[in-house]
């Protein structure tokens, strides 16, 4: 009995590696935008602590305060930046995502198509062994004598 072959493992097996390359790709911009959002978090806390800090300060020079309002404002800057910079992060995850999708439906495509011709061929296997043995049956068969 002849091993199944498909005739287009190839290309099955190079989707499968663009489809772990795609997941590869959205797990790294998923870390990238996580690591923006964790330094956003830290740029908001910072920016409390610096309100809190003024609150609390009864009496500071002139320079202190400027400098407290300046180191304020540049923590702000950043946080503009940086919630620019999630939001073009968000953009590039849901792309990786979309890429994803698209890979893993071409790939399923193959399997499908795999698994379809495998079981024909199983069952053009079946049948070809039960003519055989249908016909092995059919020589060896010797009517009783009347």
């Amino acid at each position: 009995m002849a091993a199944f072959s498909f005739r287009l493992e190839q290309i099955r097996l190079y989707r499968r590696h663009l489809e772990e390359q795609a997941m590869r790709a959205l797990a790294g911009a998923v870390t990238r935008r996580d690591a923006t959002l964790a330094r956003i978090d830290d740029l908001r806390e910072a920016i409390e602590e610096q309100l809190a800090m003024l609150c609390r300060a009864e009496k500071l020079s002139a320079a202190e305060r400027w400098l407290s309002r300046t180191y304020e404002a540049c923590l702000k800057r950043d946080l503009e930046q940086s919630l620019e910079l999630l939001a073009e992060q968000e953009h590039d995850v849901d792309q990786c995502r979309v890429a994803l999708i698209q890979k893993a439906q071409d790939r399923d495509l193959l399997d499908t198509l795999k698994e379809k011709q495998s079981a024909r061929f199983a069952l053009e296997e079946r049948k070809k062994e039960q003519q055989i043995n249908d016909e092995t049956a059919t020589l060896r068969y010797t009517p009783a004598a009347l």
